[in-house]
């Protein structure tokens, strides 16, 4: 185990009705833990997966001393947040009208660093989440003492592979794949046990190893990565912790439906001034002059339906040339989901854009302050 215990540790602890609960469903194999999704979906159950994770919790103040003896984190944003799922076997049945592997490209340095084929696998993860924080400190210039904050950015990559593992031979291949790294002084070090999980630890990385999972965090500085981790395995064994317990993430996973291949993400709210500090930065820092032309600009830029998202998702089940597609477009506010605006510019787009060039049975239902989008595509067009 390790040698610290962390706050969330503590925190698990205090809930020990739940983790008692939880740990009843866990005894024996690791593999009897469901690997795909309720209701017979058949891709991963990603609320138990999808984590809200505490940049607090993970920030390393030591990071910021070593730099500056009296730097101070002054605040931090959520700035976004990402998920992609695939089932790698539906790609492999439905190759011929997929054309290319591309659904499995981005999981591909995952498996490889774990030593698993594609083939061995039930489905695959990746969830990405971005910050931009403060630090103030002080520095001694030519002319005496100076006061400066910067803005800084930190992000959270996690990777999951859901299968049947040797836990043995997965870290065979972390410990080889460590020292291909080539990283002076450094290598894989073991982190004790954590819910079943075999941890594992290398410079800004970390690794769970279970018999039926395996999971990789790569966190920037100032983050820790096997804080992290744990809390991903907290929200997967005791449902505490999930990006369903947050107002969007609630909303947007309430209407998505798990599939062979999905995504989705998290924002801030599209609009003509977030979508100008998008490119351009804080928009005070923008000229007067300048921003009166950018406004125009973006204004012509963003349709009407864009106004206010602060999210999205889509799945997509393959079923040989056709295609079942689902998407969830969430808003700000019940009254900036408008159907009729989306309909019209799925109507407008068919002709321009691969996404719902071929689209038929088109449904747009009303959820809230979410619009979901149903209908089904030809698997050639998922280019």
């Amino acid at each position: 185990m390790r040698g610290d215990i962390s706050r969330r540790t503590l925190l698990r602890n205090g809930g020990i009705g739940l983790v008692a609960m939880s740990s009843a469903g866990l005894a024996g194999c690791t593999s009897s833990l469901p690997v795909v999704g309720d209701d017979g979906a058949s891709g991963p159950a990603v609320d138990r997966w999808l984590v809200d994770l505490s940049f607090a919790d993970l920030f390393d103040e030591d990071e910021l001393t070593d730099e500056y003896d009296d730097a101070e984190l002054e605040g931090y944003d959520r700035t976004g947040f990402e998920f992609d799922t695939v089932v790698p076997q539906a790609v492999f049945d439905n190759e011929e009208e997929l054309v290319v592997y591309w659904p499995l490209e981005q999981g591909s340095e995952l498996r490889s660093t774990a030593g698993v084929a594609a083939t061995d696998l039930d489905w695959e993860l990746t969830q990405r989440v971005e910050w931009e924080y403060d630090v103030s400190y002080t520095r001694e210039t030519w002319d005496g003492t100076q006061s400066s904050e910067d803005e800084r950015s930190a992000s959270i990559d996690i990777g999951t592979l859901a299968g049947t593992f040797a836990p043995a031979d997965v870290e065979e291949s972390l410990e080889d794949w460590a020292e291909d790294r080539s990283v002076e002084d450094a290598e894989l070090s073991s982190e004790g046990e954590y819910e079943g999980f075999d941890l594992y630890a290398f410079e800004g990385y970390a690794f769970g190893v279970s018999e039926a999972y395996v999971v990789r965090v790569a966190g920037s500085q100032p983050l820790d990565s096997l804080e992290a981790l744990e809390a991903v395995i907290d929200v997967q064994t005791t449902s505490v912790g999930g990006l369903s317990e947050t107002d969007d993430g609630d909303a947007l996973l309430a209407q998505f439906e798990s599939a062979h291949l999905a995504s989705g993400e998290l924002h801030e709210p599209r609009s003509v001034e977030s979508e100008i500090e998008r490119q351009y930065g804080d928009i005070d820092d923008v000229p007067e002059w300048q921003r009166d032309d950018l406004e125009e600009e973006f204004e012509d830029r963003l349709d009407d339906w864009e106004l206010g998202l602060v999210g999205s998702a889509s799945a997509y089940e393959f079923d040989g040339d056709t295609t079942d597609v689902h998407e969830v477009y969430l808003y700000e506010t019940q009254s900036d989901a408008d159907a009729g605006e989306l309909r019209a510019h799925v109507e407008s787009n068919r002709d321009i854009t691969d996404q719902w060039a071929t689209i038929e049975e088109l449904s747009i239902d009303d959820a809230g302050r979410a619009l979901v989008l149903s209908g089904r595509v030809r698997t050639r067009a998922l280019l």
